[in-house]
């Protein structure tokens, strides 16, 4: 069954602008790449003279809001895979304003590659946003995102070197930007007493306790099982009369039997640590999360550089992260947060213990990460390049007369 047929595709709305971006995410997920994405689409509708066009393999809890953003919203409902039906539905949405196609596609992470390859044969200039460290993809996977782009921005300069060093990369088409903050406001809207009350008394511990806080889904690259680790070794060391520490994870994923989180709850129950441990799972607001917590551990595998990091920092979290693993490790350098080496559980209980017990500490640490999140992580700054780098490529403006007169920061290619 044809998704877009001839006659039935969408046409533009009557009050959209004639220039034409696409905005293209794999999903609708309440997971860190569509947010950025949509906070693309949000930051180019608000400053720019352009028809913003989201384009998604699949739909998601966050369709609702890609709708609120966009001039017009297509779900291809497609596997992210090459196919002739991919090409014929691609090319109807490409070409459904007549000769007036899209000036540029904004393609976002590895996932999107198929589409972007797409777009790039139909003659639209793609940018990718390349999130993902070359051990979870091959390398014709990279080979597709570097040949269909006309630029490849890197996130932080941990994943461009990882990338440069495990594939040939023509240098000239890469670019490093940090995306930052996703909400500026992220932190200041909840009162931390409240929530951390109300936290405390939905999982049953007491208001005292040193709260821990993982998110992300519950698989192994976000590492639960490191995770429930550490909680482990901290309930091992914890002594009767020392601050209780408890460690809560926000997410949701596969729980069923033979699932990683299966047998993480039963090394949790097999140890008796099951009672320091709460997985609370997908929270449609996770700030009263981030605010009642005393530090972050950001227990993943591989992961770039993820929006959590920011939202941690911004709640003036210490952060403890492994070395190795992407690039937490330079985002919380000078003081704010401490990076172990990896999968080394018996220092990163420790440390939480320490925090807990030397609240100089972690004021200190939590001090910091404020200060560098709101000066080095603001979206606003990445989105302004974005915007920069989009004009670099056309060859024209698409800033609107109202914010014309705004400055981006310079663009710094990697190298």
């Amino acid at each position: 069954m044809r998704l877009f047929p001839k006659s039935k595709v969408r046409k533009l709305p009557a009050h959209a602008p004639n220039r034409r971006i696409l905005f293209v995410s794999h999903e609708a997920s309440r997971t860190g790449a569509p947010k950025i994405i949509l906070n693309i689409v949000k930051h180019f509708r608000e400053r720019c003279d352009v028809c913003c066009e989201s384009l998604l393999h699949d739909g998601g809890p966050l369709m609702k809001e890609f709708h609120e953003h966009s001039h017009l919203v297509d779900c291809v409902n497609h596997p992210r895979e090459r196919s002739p039906r991919l090409h014929r539905k691609l090319k109807r949405i490409v070409r459904r304003d007549g000769k007036n196609i899209p000036l540029l596609a904004i393609c976002n992470s590895m996932e999107s590659r198929f589409m972007a390859e797409e777009l790039s044969n139909f003659g639209v200039p793609v940018i990718s946003l390349l999130h993902e460290l070359p051990s979870s993809y091959k390398p014709e996977d990279y080979r597709t995102v570097f040949s269909t782009s006309k630029k490849v921005v890197f996130p932080i300069d941990d994943v461009y070197q990882a990338v440069s060093q495990a594939f040939r990369m023509p240098a000239d088409k890469a670019v490093v930007m940090s995306q930052g903050l996703l909400d500026a406001e992220f932190g200041k809207r909840v009162d931390r007493e409240a929530a951390r009350n109300n936290i405390c008394n939905q999982i049953g511990i007491p208001t005292d306790s040193f709260l821990v806080l993982g998110c992300g889904t519950l698989d192994l690259r976000k590492g639960i099982d490191h995770f429930s680790a550490v909680a482990r070794r901290v309930a091992q060391l914890n002594h009767r009369g020392s601050t209780p520490i408890h460690f809560v994870w926000v997410g949701g994923g596969p729980m069923w039997t033979h699932s990683v989180f299966h047998y993480v709850q039963l090394d949790l129950q097999k140890t008796g640590a099951d009672q320091f441990v709460h997985f609370v799972g997908e929270q449609q607001d996770t700030e009263p999360f981030f605010v009642a917590s005393d530090a972050f551990f950001m227990s993943s595998r591989v992961d770039p550089f993820p929006c959590v990091i920011h939202e941690a920092m911004a709640c003036q979290l210490p952060i403890v992260t492994f070395a190795d693993s992407g690039g937490a490790q330079t985002a919380v350098k000078d003081g704010a947060g401490f990076v172990i080496p990896y999968a080394d559980y018996e220092q990163a209980a420790t440390l939480f213990r320490m925090l807990s017990e030397q609240s100089h500490v972690a004021a200190l640490a939590s001090k910091r990460s404020l200060e560098r999140v709101h000066s080095e992580y603001r979206f606003d700054d990445y989105g302004d390049n974005l915007i920069e780098l989009c004009e670099s490529i056309i060859g024209q403006s698409i800033l609107s007369d109202s914010t014309a007169s705004l400055a981006a920061p310079k663009l710094r290619i990697a190298a």
